[in-house]
């Protein structure tokens, strides 16, 4: 059941002289851990560190430990709206990764712990979105209904216009009308032009097909790189862009800026050599790509190893190196049993 877990909530607990939420809205999940896990280890009766490295947990799939965090900082307080989000967005999470048979009873805790975070903040933004999409995919018997999904919609739009028109545009993609997706997210950065987010929103649309818009793409992804260079996104779009474009110059240079001003998050070189494999060009720097991915732990929320494993496999693939295609896949198997995709690439590469 995707969507449901929503969004990272800001406030700013003051757990250290580095602001770790800062790090967490930026995306800097690797450093947040790093003073998170040694000081909820410390601490393990401060449900404020509970609950970001909960979030932290949640970024890099580990949804046990996550739903230990978050129950642990409920239990601790359970007056926080933000604390029951979570603890409802690990129960989102886990119920979209279910069994049929098991999803339905984790969708019933998701909906009860969000329903308690919206009774105890109305202005809980994230919560808010998070039940707009709850009610927007779940089937009418476990209370799903697309008309209070869009007025929540509504609601968010009156408390934040900008936030509001992405929780719009949520629900257009839902309804694969892209035509509705652009005009939310074009009106998301009109009502808020320092909105990362809804830049980013943008760009990443006007890069995919078949409503891509390079030109486009460059100038919002440029506009977040100019709001917060800290920040991996916009670097990963423009890599991305112009590996499509061929622009190999502008290519080598946006990797190098990245790799400098973000050194922890080689995303930007997974968007380039996925970028190349899908034009089906330029194997061999597709390759190096991949490789230099697969050099550092990657970041929270970004492909996993077995992601980029298969996308290595897949390179040498349509480079005709059949037997290092297989034994990538195979790898990306053993990081990820279940990967289904693999799983396929295995099949197919076996037929051949």
């Amino acid at each position: 059941m995707p969507g449901w877990q929503g969004c990272a909530r800001s406030s700013t607990p003051d757990l250290q002289s580095v602001d770790v939420e800062a790090l967490i809205r930026a995306g800097h999940w690797k450093r947040a851990r790093a003073i998170l896990e040694p000081q909820v280890k410390a601490h393990p009766q401060d449900p404020r560190g509970c609950y970001l490295l909960a979030e932290v947990k949640i970024s890099f799939n580990d949804f046990d430990g996550a739903l230990s965090l978050a129950q642990h900082a409920v239990d601790l307080d359970g007056k926080d709206s933000d604390f029951h989000l979570k603890l409802g967005q690990v129960f989102g999470e886990m119920a979209a990764r279910a069994s049929f048979f098991l999803a339905g009873s984790l969708a019933v805790k998701f909906r009860k712990e969000v329903e308690i975070a919206i009774q105890l903040d109305s202005r809980n933004l994230d919560a808010l979105d998070s039940m707009m999409q709850f009610k927007f995919q779940a089937p009418g018997l476990m209370g799903g209904n697309k008309d209070e999904a869009r007025a929540l919609a509504e609601k968010i739009t009156l408390l934040d216009a900008s936030k509001g028109y992405l929780a719009h545009a949520t629900l257009a993609e839902l309804e694969k009308n892209p035509a509705q997706v652009e005009a939310y997210f074009l009106e998301a950065v009109q009502a808020n032009p320092k909105n990362y987010s809804a830049l980013m929103a943008l760009a990443k649309f006007y890069c995919q097909p078949p409503h891509a818009k390079y030109d486009e793409a460059t100038k919002y992804a440029q506009s977040a790189l100019q709001l917060d260079p800290t920040r991996i996104g916009a670097y990963g779009i423009l890599a991305r862009v112009f590996a499509l474009q061929e622009r190999w110059g502008d290519l080598e240079q946006i990797l190098a800026t990245a790799e400098k001003d973000v050194p922890d998050d080689l995303r930007p070189f997974y968007e380039a050599a996925q970028a190349l494999l899908e034009v089906g060009k330029e194997f061999p720097r597709a390759e190096g790509y991949a490789k230099k991915y697969l050099s550092q732990e990657p970041e929270g929320e970004e492909p996993d190893n077995a992601e980029a494993h298969r996308l290595l496999g897949l390179v040498f693939e349509r480079e005709g190196r059949k037997g290092e295609a297989r034994a990538e896949i195979q790898t990306a198997l053993r990081l990820r049993p279940n990967f289904r995709a693999a799983k396929d690439d295995l099949k197919r590469l076996d037929n051949r």
